[in-house]
This record gives C-alpha cells, sequence and structure tokens, in this order.
C-alpha cells in the first residue's frame, strides 16, 4: 500500500502554511495543494523554499475570495461585488466554460511563475463534480500540464463523471479517501484506512486541513480551530513507526 496524505489550502494564511510545513518536516503529511488567489501567496511560496519544499499542488478555487483574473473577464462565475460564489451549489449552471478555463490556467501559471514544480491539481470544496462540464474541464488540464488529479469522481454518483475519469487516462490515486462533511482528520480513519488496504497494492489519498489558527482564518474560513486538531494529529511520533511496521510507503502525488 502506498499512502498520499495531502494538505489543502497551503496559502491560505500565513499561519495555515506554516502549520502545513511543519506538518510536512516534522510529520506524515507527504503533499499540498496551493490556493493562488489569496493575498498571502508570495509569502507562503519564500516560507516553502525556506523549508526546501520545491514541489506541491494547486487547489484549483471557484469558491473562496477574488479570482486571478479581472471580474469583467469572468462574469459568469462571480457575483456582483466580483467575488467567488462562497459555496459549488451556488455557482451558476449558466458558467461560461471559456471562463471557468481561463481562470483555472491562470491559478496554475501564477503558481507556476514561482519557480516550485506542480505535483498534481486538485479542487476547493470539490467544485468538479458540480457539473460534467466543469469535470471535463478539470480532466481537461490534467492532461494540458500533464499532471495527476484527485479522484474526485467518488463525490458523485453521477455515471458519466466516473467513467470520464477512467477514460482519460490522466493518473490518480486508487482510492480517495474523504468526507468532506467531517473535515477533521480523524486517527480511526487513519488506521482503519490502513488496515484495509495494507495488504494490497492499492494507492491512497487522505486529504487533510492541518495549520495554524490565527485571526484573519477565523474571518474567511469556518475550519478553524480544527485544523490545529489535524495538525498535532499528523505530527505525532508513533505514525512513522507504525507505517514502517505496517508497510506503507508514504509518497507525494510526484510519484504516481
Amino acid at each position: 500500500m502506498r499512502l498520499i496524505i495531502n494538505a489543502d489550502d497551503f496559502g491560505l494564511t500565513e499561519s495555515v502554511s506554516k502549520g502545513i510545513l511543519k506538518g510536512m518536516q516534522e510529520g506524515i503529511i507527504t503533499d499540498t495543494t496551493m490556493l493562488t488567489n489569496t493575498r498571502h501567496f508570495d509569502r507562503s511560496i519564500e516560507l516553502a523554499k525556506e523549508a526546501g519544499i520545491e514541489a506541491m499542488g494547486v487547489h484549483l478555487n471557484l469558491t473562496l475570495l477574488k479570482p486571478i483574473l479581472e471580474s469583467g473577464k469572468v462574469q459568469s462565475i462571480v457575483d456582483g461585488k466580483g467575488n467567488f460564489y462562497r459555496k459549488p451549489s451556488l455557482i451558476p449552471s449558466t458558467f461560461h466554460k471559456g471562463e471557468v478555463r481561463a481562470e483555472l490556467r491562470a491559478q496554475i501559471e501564477k503558481f507556476l511563475s514561482s519557480g516550485l514544480t506542480l505535483t498534481h491539481i486538485d479542487t476547493h470544496h470539490g467544485f468538479s463534480v458540480m457539473h460534467a462540464e466543469m469535470f471535463q474541464i478539470i480532466l481537461e488540464l490534467a492532461k494540458e500540464y500533464r499532471v495527476p488529479m484527485r479522484k474526485d469522481d467518488v463525490l458523485t454518483d453521477d455515471p458519466f463523471i466516473k467513467s470520464q475519469l477512467a477514460e482519460s487516462g490522466v493518473k490518480t490515486t486508487d482510492v480517495l479517501c474523504a468526507d468532506f462533511s467531517v473535515p477533521i482528520m480523524q486517527e480511526s480513519v487513519l488506521i482503519n484506512t490502513i488496515a484495509k488496504y495494507k495488504q494490497t497494492n492499492a494507492t491512497i489519498e487522505i486529504p487533510c486541513h492541518p495549520g495554524f489558527v490565527d485571526d484573519e482564518l477565523r474571518t474567511i474560513s469556518s475550519l478553524n480551530d480544527e485544523r490545529e486538531e489535524d495538525l498535532q494529529l499528523l505530527l505525532k511520533q508513533e505514525w512513522l513507526g507504525y507505517m514502517k511496521e505496517q508497510g506503507i510507503e508514504l509518497i507525494s502525488f510526484s510519484q504516481l
């Protein structure tokens, strides 16, 4: 069994970025994905480079803050104030595919301008599965940039979306262990996942949301103190010995 423990929301705030980096350096976090449209982008890139992190994913985003592109160029996916809608369910079904593609490509290109290597892409709030056409855009970007993507098709019952990923040739994990209704990491989930798959050759991703909390985070995210709980769990030193004992190989998306 190969296991990716992937931290979402790098760059959300400086404190979140610092927490994720601590988990990568001292704990069992093996990869992370970055939000590129926050004011903490540049500082978070600096922190990553100082920590010796040379690669990570991009956390494609249509549901937090403002777009990278001017709001006039992406009118179908922003509200009257030029902000992204806060939930995937609020994004108008009449979204313009060209605008979505342009914005998401701009987010990836901004990340690449940092000099870091792109390991994979995934989506904030799982907006990729809100519509088959949206999912197709994410797949096309994964192909264009030749990177893996998160196995988001497990988040929907839509058979067409499931078939798109299976037939695309895009690399992904065999299993995504994610219940985004319970965003906090649970020790029991980690232990049970290992017990279930340790005798297999499966590659598993467990997403998480670690980080340190500050006042700014409380104003922009409903997920606050839980991030520190996630981080403390992933920093437990017993995990490294446990993984080795169970024959688990910890990897990043770049190793798919």
